[in-house]
């Protein structure tokens, strides 16, 4: 429970007190690579808590290609953000990448220790902020590099993406073809 301790954290220091009346409520989740998480449409109550594993977050475009969106790996959170904002128009899943544990806990809770406890308040709000500034920083951080400084940036941000994801997943979160990430991969002597 390492990681998902990890995960809670990152956002807003909680004492044990605290901390307990969400592990409390955690239920183990173990699943297959190529499973989906959380699927397109379908709301999901959970918020889930990556304990051991890789996941990957993708939607299909108007052409019916899978656009990576995000990846996750040890000590992150995914959850749908319809279920969790109550919205109806992010169409996003979430695909293991391989085999994972999870530690799941339902938003309803969750939502219901904002309400009651002042410090898990405080940690919904770091979560929230942390979860939009690194969306927009990213989309904006990405609009004026060159495909090659965004692979640098990805893979230096993260080496699970380097030793976890398949190539053809970096290649659509990056917008291009696998051959470019083999080509670029070859020019910084990573093969």
């Amino acid at each position: 429970m390492r990681n998902a301790i990890s995960a809670i954290d990152r956002y807003y220091k909680l004492s044990k007190q605290s901390k307990d009346l969400i592990i409390h409520e955690f239920e183990e989740v173990r699943m297959k690579k190529g499973e989906v998480l959380i699927h397109e449409n379908i709301r999901s109550p959970y918020l889930f808590f990556i304990e051991e594993g890789a996941v990957k977050n993708h939607y299909i475009d108007e052409k019916g290609n899978k656009k990576v969106v995000w990846f996750g790996f040890e000590g992150n959170i995914c959850f749908s953000m319809n279920s969790y904002i109550d919205m109806n128009y992010i169409h996003e899943t979430t695909e293991l990448l391989e085999d994972s544990l999870f530690y799941r806990v339902k938003i309803n809770h969750v939502k219901a220790l904002f309400k009651d406890y002042c410090d898990w308040a405080n940690w919904g709000r770091c979560f929230m902020e942390s979860v939009f500034i690194n969306t927009i920083h990213e989309l904006d951080e990405f609009k004026s590099l060159t495909t090659k400084e965004k692979y640098i940036k990805l893979i230096e941000g993260n080496q699970n993406v380097k030793k976890r994801v398949p190539l053809k997943d970096i290649a659509s979160y990056l917008g291009v073809s696998p051959v470019t990430i083999s080509r670029l991969r070859k020019e910084l002597n990573e093969l």
